[in-house]
């Protein structure tokens, strides 16, 4: 009977127990719940940066090609690859009895090129008035310019649908690297039509490198460097969407002194084509996987200084930064519900309670996500495994902090101040 009886009691308050922890923990409870929290943080404001490393090569700003149309035209080749050359240096003489043919026919591309590019210039008025009245409407702009007195052909065809700003953007985009070649191939022509007419030669338009010399073929040419480097590297779309003109880029080598600043030059709104670089990129990062191989696009980097100890082609790092803030930061795993740039942290307040507050999140770095709303300096976070399945809010504790002194202060407060402390006070 009586072993019946302990049993029968201890059902009773073994249940009467479980009752009220559920009616004190289970989160309809109307008792504010008090929780052990043994990681918290205050928060202190850094400095922080969003980076995005890259391969990047030493390639000219521009590049001039000197050309003639007809092999018999050239007399004597002057220069190789490799070669410096100035303003005006001679980089082949021209037979005399075909330079007036030659002068002729480049008299009659400058033509060309002077309304080519005038074509241009309207295209791209006419997209930047637009894109500063539209207001979601379309347009279209085809412009077509076929010189009829020369034997090449230039054409100059924009089309977009510019319902939105970001076709807008990539039809100026496309408009001015139209122009900037129109306008690079008129130096070379202008050039050539400087020269003595008593000396027949392809002259240098710029100081630079002559990279390339083709000396047979249909169009006889020689591609010259100019004297200005910067760097070119490429991005992929996520990447793209990230980096803009006028970023400060970290340039390091190991043949260099000291990192080198530059900023962003340009950012490419369309795909990048076969190239040199293009190819020479891939080659340096083989690890990188794009599901459409269409996906990657240039980027030009401009150094604050002159890359006088580097040749072109030459592989530098670059490290773009693309995204940089004065703010506080919290520890990754602290956060709940990180969606893109939100996410949730759990904050002690001026009452020693626990609340979830909403925060903003840009980026992250080392390990922590930096906060630019939601917090500031002085704010305690606190963390504790499953915290969320406590009723907001909830009362704190938290451990006393403990501050030791060194083992070299212990030794020499003295025995002597120890017991006058200790057992005397």
């Amino acid at each position: 009977m009586k072993k019946r009886m302990s049993i029968t009691v201890a059902i009773v308050v073994s249940a009467f127990i479980a009752i009220n922890v559920h009616l004190l923990y289970s989160k309809k409870s109307t008792v504010q719940q008090t929780v052990y929290v043994h990681q918290y943080e205050r928060m202190t404001e850094g400095h922080f940066e969003e980076t995005i490393p890259k391969e990047g090569l030493v390639s000219p700003a521009a590049i001039y090609t000197v050309y003639v149309g007809n092999e018999e035209t050239i007399d004597t080749w002057l220069v190789k690859e490799g070669d410096q050359v100035q303003v005006g240096d001679e980089i082949a003489t021209l037979q005399s009895d075909r330079a007036e043919s030659q002068l002729a026919a480049w008299e009659a591309e400058e033509q060309g090129l002077l309304e080519q590019q005038s074509a241009i210039e309207s295209t791209l008025y006419d997209l930047e008035t637009d894109r500063a009245s539209a207001s979601g409407n379309t347009s279209n702009v085809n412009t077509t310019e076929t010189p009829g007195t020369t034997d090449i052909e230039l054409t100059v065809d924009v089309q977009v649908d510019v319902s939105q700003d970001g076709a807008y953007a990539q039809a100026i985009a496309q408009a001015e690297r139209e122009l900037a070649e129109v306008e690079r191939k008129l130096t070379v022509i202008q050039a050539q039509l400087a020269q003595n007419p008593m000396r027949p030669a392809l002259i240098s338009p710029v100081n630079g490198t002559v990279s390339t010399v083709n000396k047979h073929g249909y169009t006889l040419a020689a591609d010259v460097f100019s004297e200005e480097k910067l760097i070119t590297t490429y991005a992929d779309l996520p990447e793209w969407q990230k980096i803009e003109a006028g970023d400060q880029v970290r340039i390091q080598e190991n043949s260099l002194d000291t990192v080198i600043e530059g900023t962003v030059h340009a950012v490419s709104q369309v795909p990048a084509t076969d190239s040199r670089w293009r190819n020479a990129y891939d080659e340096l990062a083989p690890d990188t996987k794009r599901k459409n191989p269409m996906e990657l696009y240039e980027i030009t980097i401009m150094p604050l200084e002159q890359l006088t100890t580097l040749p072109f082609g030459a592989n530098v790092n670059a490290t773009l930064i693309v995204n940089e803030v004065d703010a506080v930061s919290v520890k990754v795993d602290w956060l709940e519900a990180y969606t893109k740039q939100q996410a949730t942290a759990w904050q002690l307040d001026e009452n020693g309670q626990g609340r979830k507050i909403d925060v903003s999140s840009p980026f992250q770095t080392n390990n922590r996500a930096v906060i630019t709303d939601g917090l500031a300096t002085g704010d305690i976070v606190i963390y504790k495994h499953n915290i969320s399945t406590y009723a907001d809010p909830f009362n704190v504790i938290m451990p006393l902090p403990l501050d030791l002194p060194p083992k070299s202060q212990w030794r020499t407060f003295g025995w002597k101040n120890y017991i006058k402390h200790g057992f005397l006070h």
